[in-house]
């Protein structure tokens, strides 16, 4: 005679249905514990927006107790506008732009961004300065009277570009501030006659445009150049290297800057450890997505223009690298 064991069965479903919730629930307990991050970086196209979108993805593998998102922002400025306002979490930025915001000067117009702290020299960029060939534009001089962007209103490049002008007596017929897509674009199609943007060469949206146009890229000549750092010491000496886009048969010299990953001062120090060790731990993550990361290495902390949150600190301290007393904060 055959035993119906329907009890049993019963039993067993009931316990795998209620195994299923045990461990939903622990999921969905996971889950809202992570602590969710927002990360400016800037508009669509350019490299803060590709690599933004990298070091989220790795700092969420690196530190399984976060979930940073990437979004697309105008640029330096705004970040830290809104890690001062406590808006956003993490941000990009030009080292000049955060030294600006943090001491108050240039494009603050007297307003102190003092809640802002550095976690990583990311790295390091040069101001480029692009024409078409055709438009016989060779010197920065050339743009006077001419239509030229400076990228979105609210990125470091847009602050660069005009204390460039002011200081070389320039005077464009009008400055736009289109993202840098929208910006080789428009020089592509004629509608500009010069764009800018800092970015480490080459740049994406560069390259697509000489597949199909014929560049020249404007130097910032070693007199230039002094005169621009006399005003604005913060800069350093750039350059464009060789081969890095087709018109480029030689190092071409510009100003350059520094790109650093930016936090507020109020962020746990415990977690702003995490962050930083998590950075330099998924480096070669980073690679795969830009050249760029060759540069985030902890040593080039000393490239930080504003003082350093004391949870990155304690990393750069167990790593051996030593800090600059001024990127200490008091």
């Amino acid at each position: 005679m055959r035993v119906r064991r329907s009890g049993t069965r019963v039993g067993l479903l009931i316990g795998f249905v209620v195994l299923g919730l045990i461990l939903l629930g622990t999921r969905a307990a996971e889950a809202q514990a992570k602590q969710k991050l927002s990360m400016g970086t800037a508009t669509i196209g350019g490299l803060y927006y590709i690599f933004g979108g990298a070091w989220a993805k790795a700092l969420n593998e690196a530190v399984p107790e976060v979930d940073i998102t990437a979004e697309s922002t105008p640029g330096s400025v705004a970040n830290s506008q809104m890690i001062q306002a406590g808006k956003m979490a993490i941000g990009f930025s030009q080292a000049t732009a955060a030294y600006e915001a943090f001491n108050g000067i240039g494009w603050t117009k007297g307003k102190k961004y003092d809640k802002i702290r550095a976690l990583v020299a990311l790295y390091p960029a040069a101001l480029t300065v692009y024409t078409l060939d055709s438009r016989n534009i060779r010197t920065l001089q050339d743009l006077n009277g001419k239509d030229v962007s400076l990228g979105p209103a609210g990125a470091g490049v847009d602050q660069f570009g005009r204390n460039l002008f002011e200081v070389l007596g320039i005077k464009p017929k009008r400055i736009h501030n289109l993202p840098h897509e929208q910006t080789a674009k428009a020089v592509g199609d004629g509608q500009l006659d010069a764009g800018m943007t800092v970015q480490l060469a080459p740049w994406p949206g560069l390259k697509d445009l000489e597949t199909t146009h014929k560049l020249y890229f404007l130097p910032v000549t070693k007199e230039e150049g002094e005169k621009v750092r006399a005003k604005y010491p913060y800069y350093s000496d750039g350059f464009l290297p060789k081969d890095s886009y087709k018109a480029i048969t030689a190092d071409i010299p510009s100003l350059g800057d520094w790109n650093l990953g930016v936090v507020g001062a109020d962020m746990a120090e415990e977690l702003a450890y995490k962050l930083t060790k998590g950075t330099f731990a998924k480096q070669k993550d980073l690679l795969a997505t830009h050249r760029a990361a060759e540069y985030t290495v902890p040593q080039n902390a000393r490239y930080n223009t504003i003082p350093i949150h004391p949870g990155a600190i304690r990393f750069y301290r167990e790593a051996g690298v030593e800090i600059p007393p001024a990127l200490i904060p008091k």
